[in-house]
């Protein structure tokens, strides 16, 4: 892949920089856990100056929509800082629509939606399909009208969000992607393992919706959003690393820093070589999404689900580990980074559905290239040795 020059570094450096100024000022580390505890999943007062003042929403939306048009790394770089910040905001739902609704060229309502996402003045989620799977909606055309049924879990900010946005397969069978108007559906938050994040229980019954576009591939939105939570999950996991090697370094024990205790070591350091294989994998992602191909992307989206998501086990694991009996306490945000790992892990599938996914693209490489050429050269290695041994 090739690397970003230095002065786009430095300028997503001061980018992120008065992002989390602008966090930290509103949402202060102290305190964080009660105030979770007590407004809930959502920050309205952070999310009114980070979407309206700051304008982070319309970091993933085209110049020409009404947004900034920033690159998906400048995006990346804003998922991971919300994600060490547990910034309870709907960012990351807004670039997953974002994302979704830019290929929609020509259509009125999604320019509507974009320059609403732009703007932080409107909440879009989307209804995220495993790829192979069906969506669980419906479509059906009634004249010029259309309408929507089904139900969706675990919908990210779907009781929070103005419309939703669901792929549906109409009565010949051709796969969609709709607006619906939350106006016209049941959203019900979900009781989730995470406490900093708001997962929704969306059903619509013959609910009016728009169509956006025909001939959808549902598995490119979920591949574009696991890219988007795996960067979230990044900065879950370098927050916690950070966070333990800190205190590793000002806790006396037996009249020493316990960060000079060869088993903490080994446990910092084994965290650490997760985090650095993560961030390989999400640079790598971030590449798929802005030149790669859809394979790319798909391929790039399963390394960086299983990479991050084992980074952040870890490192939350360990994190607790390391603060000892503080960070079992409900005062500590320790036990909030646990919980977010563990959602964020199985939010789009788990480590073993991503598996899954990679050795079904790989095996599926593999039998395109022996296809494709004859030339015991270009062919597999397995394909070679049988030969061979024929």
């Amino acid at each position: 892949m090739i690397l970003g020059s230095s002065t786009a570094a430095e300028d997503t450096a001061l980018l992120t920089d008065t992002i989390r100024s602008v966090i930290r000022r509103v949402d202060p580390a102290d305190g964080r856990s009660e105030r979770v505890y007590r407004d809930g999943p959502v920050d309205r007062d952070l999310w009114a100056v980070l979407g309206s003042e700051i304008g982070v929403g319309a970091l993933a939306v085209p110049e020409v929509a009404g947004g900034l048009g920033a690159s998906f790394a400048d995006v990346a770089a804003v998922l991971g800082l919300l994600g060490e910040e547990l910034s309870r905001v709907p960012v990351l739902s807004g670039v997953v629509a974002a994302a979704v609704l830019s290929r929609c060229d020509g259509v009125r309502r999604a320019a509507d939606l974009l320059a609403g996402i732009a703007a932080g003045e409107a909440v879009v989620a989307t209804v995220v399909t495993a790829p192979g799977t069906d969506s669980g909606f419906r479509a059906e055309h009634v004249g010029d009208d259309v309408f929507v049924t089904g139900r969706a879990d675990f919908v990210m900010d779907g009781d929070v969000a103005d419309t939703v946005l669901v792929t549906a397969a109409d009565e010949s069978g051709t796969v969609g992607l709709y607006a619906v108007d939350a106006a016209v559906l049941t959203a019900e938050r979900m009781d989730t393992t995470d406490a900093t994040r708001v997962l929704s229980r969306v059903r619509a019954e013959a609910a009016p919706a728009t169509v956006l576009a025909e001939g959808t591939r549902s598995d490119w939105i979920h591949d574009r959003a696991v890219v988007a939570l795996a960067c979230e999950t990044l900065g879950v996991a370098r927050a916690c690393l950070a966070n333990a090697v800190d205190y590793a370094g000002r806790r006396v024990q037996f009249g020493r820093v316990i960060g000079g205790f060869q088993a903490v070591k080994h446990m910092l350091a084994e965290v650490a070589v997760a985090v650095e294989l993560a961030e390989s994998a999400v640079a790598h992602a971030v590449w798929a999404v802005v030149e790669g191909t859809d394979a790319d992307l798909a391929e790039a989206a399963a390394i960086a689900a299983l990479t991050c998501g084992d980074a952040a086990r870890l490192a939350t694991e360990k994190n607790v580990q390391v603060h000892g009996g503080i960070g079992f306490t409900w005062e500590h945000t320790a036990h909030l980074y646990y919980r977010r790992a563990l959602s964020s892990g199985v939010l789009w599938g788990s480590s073993d559905d991503h598996a899954q996914r990679l050795y079904a693209l790989a095996a599926a490489g593999v039998a395109h290239s022996s296809e494709a050429s004859t030339d015991p050269r270009q062919e597999p290695a397995s394909a070679v040795l049988s030969s061979t041994e024929s």
